[in-house]
């Protein structure tokens, strides 16, 4: 069931589509981690068969657009109902989606069987885990809509994930080129790559396909997501 499997680690694309929902599975060794949280992702967890309710044990946020974060109080409750009591973490380059965690979890439901603990994430901060060490990295995001027009720049993050082996995972997020984003994908293992323009639409929005082949390129595996 996995679209990809490395010596330690292994990812499978639950389901990302552009403005719709993006949510990836990642498998260490003990732990499983799920990079954005769209739409579905409670629904898309279930189909796996796998035990993730317990197993899970981390989110990683890239930015709080609904595509990428929808699915994240559904998911909470879901996890109460299970009667699930290990610790959750979430990481997110937004203190806004921070609050709204906390507020759903102590004033909604007045507190959860297990801990979640929403960590806000620098570029270059390292967080460790048993199984991975996350690095967040700089990411250029921004929306525009026929109704809207162009909106300001999101708080954004990629993430690099390593393995204890060494085995490495990158992950754009939502991004626009920038230079230097090539250096995170030299050489990874796999790479998770957002590919939502078929020709350039401001550099500052999204990635389109030739750049993410661009970078794909640079890596052991890709796979184009965001379509």
């Amino acid at each position: 069931m996995w679209d990809w499997q490395g010596k330690e680690l292994k990812a499978k694309v639950l389901y990302s589509a552009k403005g719709l929902a993006t949510q990836i599975l990642i498998s260490g060794e003990a732990d499983y981690f799920l990079l954005d949280c769209g739409d579905g992702t409670t629904r898309d967890l279930s189909s796996t068969g796998l035990p993730w309710v317990d197993k899970l044990l981390a989110i990683l946020i890239t930015h709080d657009h609904p595509d990428h974060t929808g699915g994240i109080f559904s998911l909470l409750t879901f996890l109460r109902l299970r009667g699930r009591k290990r610790e959750l973490f979430i990481l997110t380059p937004d203190g806004n989606l921070t609050e709204r965690v906390r507020f759903y979890r102590d004033l909604i439901f007045g507190g959860f069987p297990y801990e979640v603990e929403v960590k806000v994430v620098e570029e270059h901060l390292r967080f460790r885990f048993q199984d991975l060490v996350v690095q967040p990295f700089k990411a250029i995001h921004r929306e525009k809509t026929e109704v809207f027009g162009t909106g300001g720049f999101k708080k954004a993050v990629g993430y690099l994930l390593c393995g204890k082996s060494g085995e490495k995972i990158a992950y754009t997020g939502d991004t626009g080129w920038y230079p230097g984003i090539d250096c995170y994908f030299k050489g990874v293992d796999l790479a998770l790559i957002e590919a939502t323009f078929d020709f350039p639409k401001g550099s500052e929005r999204h990635l389109t396909v030739e750049q993410a082949k661009d970078l794909g390129k640079l890596s052991k595996h890709a796979i184009l997501i965001h379509r």
